[in-house]
């Protein structure tokens, strides 16, 4: 009897345990919102081309990549197409150092027929590791730009270059509370 009581005992606190951990990621994901922001040291630097009212897009990717790329090429497609009135630029972010530049323009190609996107590299090892924080796929070594394996995670950098949006997906909820953000920057 009493190996039935400490088993009752341990599967109580198990599901105690469980349930605390369930309630406790509900509450942090209502409270935390869907993206966060970081501190983005070189944006101002590197944006600093762009229109001052333009929201800059950016998605880290593999040249040849044919599974997350195309999806999230055409979540930024479908973006804009939704809201062409958001001042925004769209970047490819490079995220193999040794892909050519007619590799690059030649994956592109296919895509800047429904949205302007250029390309972006990073030019120094602190930007490569700024990105590495953030969850961008940069390759060391060849063999794994092979898998074809990256996140999907966006980055949009808005107008006051200070800051970096860290957004997981881009689908229609995450549409509409970009545009409050945007439109709450705009006022």
């Amino acid at each position: 009897m009493t190996n039935h009581n400490q088993f009752l005992v341990r599967f109580g606190v198990f599901g105690f345990g469980l349930l605390f951990l369930f309630v406790m990621s509900f509450v942090i994901v209502s409270f935390g919102g869907k993206f966060r922001f970081v501190d983005c040291p070189f944006c101002s630097e590197k944006f600093s081309k762009e229109p001052k009212d333009t929201w800059v897009w950016i998605y880290p990717g593999l040249v040849g990549c044919g599974k997350k790329c195309p999806l999230a090429l055409e979540a930024l497609r479908s973006f804009k197409e939704r809201f062409p009135e958001i001042q925004s630029s769209f970047y490819f972010l490079v995220t193999d150092p040794s892909e050519s530049e007619e590799a690059i323009n030649s994956y592109l190609a296919y895509y800047q027929k429904s949205i302007e996107i250029k390309s972006l590299r990073p030019e120094s090892e602190g930007e490569i590791g700024f990105y590495r924080k953030l969850g961008a796929y940069l390759p060391i070594h060849p063999s794994l730009k092979q898998r074809d394996e990256h996140g999907t995670q966006f980055f949009l950098v808005p107008p006051n270059r200070k800051i970096m949006y860290l957004i997981p997906k881009l689908g229609e909820k995450e549409w509409l509370e970009i545009q409050k953000e945007i439109e709450s920057n705009v006022q």
